[in-house]
């Protein structure tokens, strides 16, 4: 029976994680409350293989009102990529949606989502950046309740007219802005095409961009779901670092000159 109804799911949202469970329970509780019930499942693709995300995961999942499937590695350092690709495999939609670990989604992000689902499309969404204040009332208390918008107005958070659910909007109305890999949505197919995420980025920062970047060489077209497809950034110090950043843009743009849509060391190793 599980079986069937895994295989009538019409969207699988992936979450990359990695031992933030404070971050994962709010998502959780987020996504019980999403207004596309019984249409979607939740693939976990931790970058580790932590006891305590399994525990976390059997003791909540009872409360939960969709099927989570969960897909873990040795820990042994940043490969979020190789996460990203287990995941892809055990997804049994044919739609991916995709959100960071430290983003709360809309409640209507699902819906809205499967409202603009379109092939050679890559759907992308934007965040709220939540202040520090609201982030940690959050985590006190657990009450997705409060994002409202005036709550985030006198909480210091930024991009907050980004969090505006204005589903009628028309898309000529919504700027063409940078693709951001912590919000977005594609049909499995394109992925497959370009042979999913590519595993030779070990460092964080330009892994995303390079997805987008050979799915667009494949003919998938950005569409904005400004207004629509939400999420809530969680407050945390910025973990940058200028060498982790050159060295990673180095990399991309060594790819770029290769001019390689399907990259070698994906979800086959070619």
């Amino acid at each position: 029976m599980l079986f069937v109804i895994l295989q009538l799911m019409k969207a699988s949202l992936i979450i990359p994680f990695y031992k933030d469970l404070k971050g994962l329970e709010l998502i959780f509780l987020a996504l019980n409350k999403q207004s596309a019930k019984g249409a979607f499942e939740v693939i976990i693709a931790e970058d580790a293989e932590a006891k305590e995300t399994i525990d976390f995961l059997l003791t909540i999942k009872p409360s939960l009102q969709f099927p989570v499937l969960h897909t873990s590695q040795e820990d042994k350092g940043f490969r979020k990529c190789r996460a990203l690709n287990n995941a892809v495999k055990l997804a049994n939609s044919d739609y991916l949606v995709f959100i960071d670990g430290d983003c709360i989604p809309h409640n209507h992000l699902i819906k809205e989502y499967l409202a603009l689902k379109e092939k050679n499309k890559v759907i992308y969404g934007r965040r709220v950046n939540l202040s520090q204040s609201i982030t940690e009332k959050l985590l006190y208390t657990k009450n997705i309740g409060i994002l409202t918008l005036l709550n985030l107005l006198t909480s210091k958070s930024s991009r907050v007219k980004e969090g505006l659910y204005l589903p009628f909007v028309p898309r000529s109305m919504k700027s063409k802005r940078q693709f951001w890999g912590c919000n977005w949505a594609v049909l499995k197919e394109h992925l497959f095409a370009i042979n999913g995420f590519d595993e030779d980025y070990t460092e964080y920062g330009y892994e995303d961009i390079d997805t987008y970047n050979r799915l667009y060489a494949i003919g998938c077209r950005p569409e904005s779901s400004k207004f629509r497809a939400i999420v809530y950034h969680l407050y945390h110090r910025h973990l940058g670092n200028d060498d982790v950043m050159a060295r990673m843009k180095s990399l991309f743009e060594k790819k770029q000159a290769e001019g390689l849509f399907r990259c070698k060391n994906g979800i086959e190793k070619l």
